[in-house]
């Protein structure tokens, strides 16, 4: 077995692990929140889950599906995970509605996609579509900053 496979075989089990204790976290919700947020949590926690297995499946069988292989620019890979820490951190500031069109558009243009005005109102439609079915469908209350 390849080095690389002996690093991400245990991170997809971890993720394994974690949707398994994400899933029995909501039988700890209140009552009121058993058909809203528990719902939804179940769904992210079965998809994580099943993810998680097909990605041990895959990194086992087939050589050519590794991440190692999927990851064509280390250097665009690692702007996007710092750019992941700082859109979690700008949350807080300038609230989720504000900080995703900014890390979408970033992300965007680091990527490669040059369409400024496309990016933007790409980022902009998915963030309020969002907000749409957390906020208004699902009442799950998106995070303010502390400016927003």
């Amino acid at each position: 077995m390849k080095a690389y496979k002996l690093i991400e075989i245990p991170i997809y089990v971890f993720f394994i692990i974690l949707a398994v204790l994400l899933y029995r976290s909501t039988a700890t919700f209140p009552e009121t929140s058993q058909n809203t947020t528990a719902i939804y949590i179940k769904i992210l926690a079965i998809s994580l889950g099943v993810l998680g297995f097909v990605q041990v499946i895959i990194t086992f069988f087939h050589e050519n599906l590794s991440l190692k292989n999927l990851i064509k620019s280390p250097k665009k890979f690692l702007t996007l995970v710092i750019l992941l820490v700082f859109y979690v951190w700008m949350i807080n500031v300038l609230g989720f509605n504000v900080s995703s069109v900014l890390f979408m558009v970033i992300t965007m243009y680091v990527m490669g996609y040059r369409k400024h005005i496309k990016a933007i109102l790409i980022s902009i439609l998915t963030t309020f579509s969002v907000y749409l079915l957390f906020y208004k469908i699902f009442e799950i209350p998106l995070p303010k900053g502390l400016l927003f």
